[in-house]
């Protein structure tokens, strides 16, 4: 609130931020006034009016203030693919591989310290080996010094770097924290040569808690130990998947054209194809992230029907969406990511090599996908169904699921080895038949009020529907059984037909029978 309205809210004026609790109104944050005047987060706010007469209090705004976190910790992907939000007012990127980027990981924390600040806030910043002593670090290690602060545990050392700090930087639970204050253990380095086996019962001495419950709370202590000793994982969920492979540029003066932007996908199009050539891979996804000098960042992704990794291909893609990217006070920092990696062999570009009318028709999809959109443009893909209309579906051309890459021209026509005609009526339309009876081919039928008159004929052709889809339903509301026949009319047009249900067959466990036999239907047309 400083920040977005100086006037409105004076730093040097002592302000809280109040929310409902279970006995009205408390403090939810104070700024420095407030706190050098005795105000403390949690208290009643009529006892901190009754102190401070002069206090100005303002609604918290938790929902806000989640989403602003959130949109930082995407920032902070500069310095590492993997980061998140650490609690409400944290957050944690994993740099490994990264320092050497930036000269060492002191200047690492040098340069998010500078930023951070450059954006208004008082970071204080943790570096160690595990996330539970990078998280110790900066909330306690730095609680001491001016605002700002940066505490580094080398690599190896941090196991004395936690000695120091108080039992409050293992994360534990409160009735955690009180057990192990009255047993006379405040520091992380009393802990280290404690009997592990003895600490329950020291628990359970210690509490009125029963002996489950004091046994839970000393297995969490122990948890939180080894976690932040590196002993036990400590997994952590990004804010996103990792990218597969990525490449990264950073610019020592901030990009503000959208010429410099176009440039720099260039290049780290070139980068991200090279990676992915030396390893015979291609992609399906790529995602280019811009990351702006003002705390925020822009995201374009792009899919494509096919792997690939053409760096013409993927600048043409994503040039079309560069231009609505708005590059703010400048662009510091870009990453081009590829997913959805598959193997891709060499691909022969010049001695006589021919063009793959294919490639052509690949692109002009991806165009027009990431132009219009993935839901706009669709293809045709096999579908696990006797039924001929249920054989194939309509799925989006660029897909993450891959039983859905299969290309079009690997659709056989339904069961078996039978011709398929190449056109199929949605839906069958009936006609009129005379046909020999019980089994036999249609002579004649009357389709769209034209009669036709039968001089060749072959089938039929049995199709019944999956069995399992009407178990428990009575006869007369299932799929019927289709035999379908291939038909020539004397001026040589083909037919496929079929007639629905079979002759004599009575539905016994249906309530009333409307005496009409199988119907027949025109379903599709051969070439």
């Amino acid at each position: 609130m400083q920040r977005q309205s100086p006037g409105r809210v004076p730093a040097t004026d002592p302000l809280a931020l109040v929310e409902k609790g279970a006995r009205g109104l408390r403090i939810s944050a104070v700024n420095r006034a407030a706190l050098v005047a005795g105000v403390k987060t949690g208290s009643p706010l009529a006892d901190a009016r009754a102190a401070l007469p002069a206090l100005a209090v303002r609604p918290a705004e938790h929902a806000r203030d989640a989403h602003a976190l959130s949109g930082l910790a995407g920032w902070l992907g500069r310095y590492g693919p993997l980061r998140n939000v650490d609690g409400i007012d944290g957050a944690w990127i994993d740099v490994s591989g990264v320092p050497h980027l930036f000269g060492g990981e002191a200047a690492l924390c040098a340069d998010l310290e500078r930023r951070l600040r450059g954006l208004g806030l008082s970071p204080r910043i943790g570096l160690a080996d595990t996330f539970g002593a990078a998280h110790a670090l900066a909330r306690l290690a730095t609680s001491d010094a001016p605002a700002g602060s940066v505490a580094i545990a080398a690599a190896g050392t941090t196991k004395a770097a936690l000695a120091g700090l108080p039992v409050a930087a293992l994360r534990l639970a409160p009735d955690a924290l009180r057990l192990l204050i009255r047993l006379g253990l405040k520091r992380v380095g009393q802990l280290y040569g404690l009997p592990r086996a003895s600490l329950a019962a020291r628990f359970r001495e210690t509490s009125s808690k029963r002996r489950g419950v004091a046994d839970t709370i000393a297995a969490s202590v122990l948890l939180r130990l080894d976690q932040a000793l590196g002993l036990v994982a400590d997994p952590q969920r990004p804010l996103l998947p990792p990218p597969e492979s990525q490449s990264r540029l950073a610019f020592p003066e901030p990009l503000i054209t959208s010429e410099g932007i176009m440039a720099a996908l260039d290049h780290l199009a070139l980068l991200l194809t090279d990676t992915l050539a030396a390893q015979a891979l291609g992609a399906r996804h790529f995602r280019l992230t811009l990351y702006r000098a003002d705390g925020t960042v822009a995201t374009v992704g792009v899919g494509t029907s096919s792997v690939g990794r053409d760096p013409t291909h993927i600048r043409r893609l994503m040039g079309e969406r560069l231009g609505g990217i708005d590059a703010g006070f400048g662009i510091d920092v870009a990453t081009l990511d590829a997913a959805g990696l598959e193997p891709l062999g060499a691909v022969q570009t010049g001695l006589g090599a021919r063009h793959d009318a294919t490639d052509g028709a690949a692109a002009l999809i991806d165009r027009l996908v990431n132009r219009l959109g993935p839901e706009r443009v669709l293809r045709l893909s096999p579908h696990a169904s006797h039924i001929p209309e249920g054989a194939e579906s309509w799925v989006p051309t660029i897909s993450a699921d891959p039983r859905s890459r299969t290309s079009p021209g690997a659709i056989e026509g339904g069961c078996g080895s039978s011709p398929r005609p190449l056109l199929l009526l949605a839906p069958p339309e009936p006609i009129g038949v005379i046909a020999e009876l019980p089994e036999g081919a249609p002579l004649q039928f009357v389709w769209r009020r034209v009669p036709r008159r039968i001089v060749k004929s072959e089938g039929p052709e049995r199709i019944a529907p999956e069995w399992w889809r009407h178990v428990g339903m009575p006869s007369c509301r299932r799929s019927a059984t289709r035999d379908y026949y291939r038909l020539e009319d004397a001026t040589g047009a083909r037919y496929w037909v079929f007639r629905e249900g079979l002759y004599g067959r009575a539905e016994e466990d249906c309530d009333e029978d409307d005496g009409e036999g199988p119907r027949w239907f025109m379903h599709g047309l051969f070439a």
